[in-house]
């Protein structure tokens, strides 16, 4: 008896296999200003950069012309209530260099938002200095007396 983990492909009623691969790479906005033809990666440590490069060019078709990577050991942490040490999971960080010609900039997702936010916050600034005004003139005659202690 045979120790296979699929059965055997039999004609007439094939079984359709899919294979997903046991490893996750997550996008990661870079600290530093990079060249646009460099991309980076947190992957597990398992991953080698071989693993990397296969992965990205089979699973996504992106033409890969170098990998860097390195082990990021995790940060130690005192846990606040009881005082346990903890230690966050080491990682891998990979940085992609891209086939000559091909660049990647990384999106951004909330630069209408900022905008939006900037307005809103110029508005409570000039009310909130009318109102400072105001209050200034209400309180000339009132030196050294501070403002909550009103009549």
């Amino acid at each position: 008896m045979s120790s296979r983990w699929y059965p055997l492909f039999r004609n007439g009623n094939p079984q359709r296999r899919v294979f997903l691969p046991n490893f996750w790479m997550k996008l990661v906005r870079p600290a530093y200003k990079q060249p646009s033809n460099m991309v980076q990666f947190m992957t597990p440590t398992e991953m080698s950069d071989y693993d990397i490069k296969s992965y990205l060019e089979k699973i996504y078709k992106v033409s890969v012309a170098e990998v860097r990577s390195e082990i990021v050991e995790g940060e130690f942490k005192r846990q606040r209530t009881k005082g346990y040490i903890i230690k966050d999971d080491d990682y891998r960080r990979a940085f992609v260099i891209l086939k000559e010609g091909e660049t990647f900039e990384f999106p951004d997702i909330c630069e209408q938002k900022e905008k939006k936010d900037d307005e809103e916050v110029k508005k409570i600034k000039e009310q909130a200095q009318a109102s400072f005004k105001e209050f200034n003139k209400r309180n000339e005659n009132r030196p050294g007396v501070p403002g909550w202690f009103g009549i």
